[in-house]
């Protein structure tokens, strides 16, 4: 079933969100507009390939990489209590008519093991703000099992990002920026409503 970004963004819209989201996770879910933005740029290497969504949460980047036909995506998260709302998307996104080639595993990504590689790593990981370092973890192990790396990261992170893949025989080969719809969710939060500028790199093996 062919479908437009613009569908996709329509529909991931729609998506269960967190019930509690776990501040010490960083959960937020990737609005509608910037997964749009982000399979825009990503669509080549998406396109029919093997895909796992590192620290998935409730499934949306999963979910828009298999609407635009993916061969197959895995979602991979610590939270079993994501994965459930992963679960009831799946159902939701099947009542409509979308049968889709995905699936979900519970896990540290630091611990995590799989017997297969990956052509594509998607996610939108902690940025660090909350446990310093987060973010590394999950670089390290998009590294660790696929070629090509998609990812949302902190805005102006760039020299970072350009030296940890560097150490780790990977290159950036396109940055992009754009922002996320953040909704209050934490007492912290001061607006109903807040932008975040954030960056999104193709990060490769060199």
């Amino acid at each position: 079933m062919k479908i437009s970004f613009k569908e996709i963004e329509i529909l991931v819209s729609q998506l269960y969100g967190f019930d509690e989201p776990k501040v010490f996770l960083e959960q937020y879910e990737t609005d509608g507009k910037a997964v749009s933005f982000f399979l825009q740029k990503a669509y080549q290497d998406l396109f029919q390939r093997k895909v796992i969504d590192l620290g998935c949460g409730t499934g949306v980047l999963t979910f828009a990489a298999a609407l635009l036909d993916a061969k197959f995506a895995l979602g991979v998260d610590i939270d079993m209590s994501a994965l459930k709302i992963a679960l009831k998307n799946k159902d939701f996104l099947a009542r409509l008519g979308f049968i889709l080639q995905v699936d979900f595993l519970c896990s540290d990504v630091k611990n995590l093991y799989l017997k297969r590689r990956f052509d594509v790593c998607i996610m939108n990981p902690p940025f660090g703000i909350q446990r310093k370092g987060a973010d590394r973890a999950f670089l390290k192990k998009a590294f660790e099992i696929s070629d090509v790396v998609w990812c949302f990261l902190s805005q102006n992170s760039e020299p970072f990002v350009r030296k940890f893949s560097e150490e780790n025989e990977f290159r950036v080969s396109a940055s992009f920026k754009t922002k996320i719809q953040l909704r209050r969710k934490f007492s912290f939060h001061k607006k109903n409503i807040e932008f975040l500028p954030v960056d999104i790199y193709r990060i490769e093996r060199k």
